[in-house]
């Protein structure tokens, strides 16, 4: 009898790998993007060449059209993930790159690839503003905690991949070859449920129930809907106009939360490096070629964020962050000096050409603490869902900003200066978000979204 009931109580424990499929099939759209996003890594050298004959003023406006276009649409589809709901906007970013990576295949006009930038725009502003909602609202916290890692890995992943294809093969066939991430997106994702959140905001509880049984995989999940009822009902009484979301010391304070641990990890460096990888290493110079340079680059970023969960565990959020931003800060600023005493000083530095290599894999391991997961992991747990459609507008029209401004400063400075000064500047500015995110985060691992919601009107 005893064994019976152990059996009983075993199958009707929730199970936690389905949560994982679910998200790591929608983090595929993620990974598909990031080919798209670091696309101009590999290409840029390409698009020099005379084949082609760009600029490099011509070339450094590719990486400006995306976040302009993710500027544009990213209210829309954070308008349209309550509409029509989170599952079936997402699936609107596979469409977008299939289009983007066409257009790549059969045309080598530049008019072309500005507007293949524009669809990837579209998906970035689709899978950024949906993404970390759908990961928030399918998943337990234990799940939630851990996947951050999971989600980084598949962009970093797709640098790697693109950066490996790109730089072995021409324009077209990398196109052709990355075709294939987003179609495989589309036809493993459609099979996953809508979020149970979605369902209950529709009133559509049956759905909820059918969501859950897929997500928990077992028959009753009567008591975990009754709570999330509950819980959306108190968040959903609450007002959520745009004044509210300013006005409301909890939402302020959340905005605050999402946009300077963003603004702190593209500040570092992370989007910049992705879009100018190869450019970076040929300017450095090297016994190592630029493109190996950035494959390794690449793959240290992705292999290192399997680590990432330990540490968000073991420290929390807050002190991941902190210091994770230290150590970056302290890698970049080693970078700045090697770059000083190479471009502006006697002294013989060929002995160490690697060092420029090395100095960013230490900066990636770094990163993989608290830098690159967490901001995108806490996106999507810090807003109520009275006000987390007007939130992620705002959030995602900003990150579209740090994605426009940061890269061209780097270009800019690159071009007319030397590498001293962009990295020293990143440099100080991640060692001063340490102390932002010092005193900014709160550490969220372990609770439940009301949980996260109840701490933070703690300080109202």
């Amino acid at each position: 009898m005893i064994v019976g009931e152990l059996k009983i109580q075993e199958v009707d424990k929730p199970k936690q790998w389905p949560q994982y499929v679910a998200c790591t099939t929608a983090a595929l759209s993620i990974m598909a993007g990031a080919t798209q996003f670091a696309w101009a890594s590999p290409s840029i050298p390409k698009l020099l060449e005379p084949d082609y004959g760009l600029s490099i003023e011509q070339a450094s406006y590719i990486p400006l059209i995306e976040p302009i276009a993710m500027f544009i649409f990213s209210p829309i589809y954070s308008k349209l993930m309550d509409v029509v709901g989170r599952k079936q906007s997402l699936l609107h970013a596979g469409v977008a790159l299939i289009v983007a990576w066409l257009l790549l295949i059969f045309s080598k006009n530049l008019i072309c690839i500005y507007i293949t930038k524009v669809f990837s725009g579209i998906a970035d502003a689709c899978y950024f503003s949906v993404l970390p909602v759908y990961i928030a609202e399918v998943s337990v916290p234990n799940v939630r905690d851990g996947f951050g890692n999971i989600l980084m890995i598949m962009i970093f992943g797709g640098q790697f991949i693109i950066n490996c294809v790109g730089y072995y093969v021409d324009i077209q066939l990398t196109a052709c070859t990355m075709l294939s991430l987003p179609l495989l997106f589309l036809v493993t994702f459609i099979f996953m449920p809508e979020s149970p959140y979605y369902c209950i905001m529709k009133k559509d509880y049956q759905g909820a129930r059918k969501s859950l049984n897929f997500l928990r995989r077992i028959e009753n999940v009567d008591p975990e809907l009754e709570q999330l009822k509950k819980d959306m009902e108190r968040q959903l009484s609450e007002s959520g106009t745009f004044k509210d979301l300013f006005m409301t010391k909890s939402n302020r304070k959340a905005i605050y939360i999402a946009n300077i641990t963003r603004m702190v990890q593209q500040v570092s460096g992370m989007g910049t490096f992705a879009v100018y990888a190869q450019h970076l290493f040929q300017q450095a110079g090297g016994d190592i070629s630029s493109g190996v340079a950035t494959m390794i680059f690449t793959a240290f970023l992705t292999v290192t964020n399997f680590y990432s969960r330990f540490f968000t565990t073991k420290l929390g959020k807050k002190m991941a962050m902190v210091y994770s931003s230290i150590g970056c800060g302290l890698a970049l600023l080693s970078e700045s000096i090697y770059f000083f005493l190479d471009l502006h000083t006697s002294i013989d530095v060929s002995s160490i050409s690697w060092f420029p290599v090395l100095g960013l894999v230490v900066y990636v391991c770094l990163a993989a603490i608290g830098l690159s997961p967490i901001p995108n992991l806490i996106l999507g747990e810090i807003f109520s869902a009275s006000i987390k459609k007007k939130a992620m507008t705002i959030s995602n029209m900003i990150f579209a900003m740090y994605l426009m401004v940061f890269p061209k400063i780097f270009q800019i400075l690159m071009t007319n200066f030397s590498l001293f000064v962009p990295f020293t500047i990143y440099a100080i500015c991640t060692l001063l978000g340490a102390i932002a995110c010092y005193f900014m985060v709160p550490d969220t691992t372990g609770k439940t979204l009301e949980e996260i919601q109840q701490m933070l009107k703690g300080s109202d």
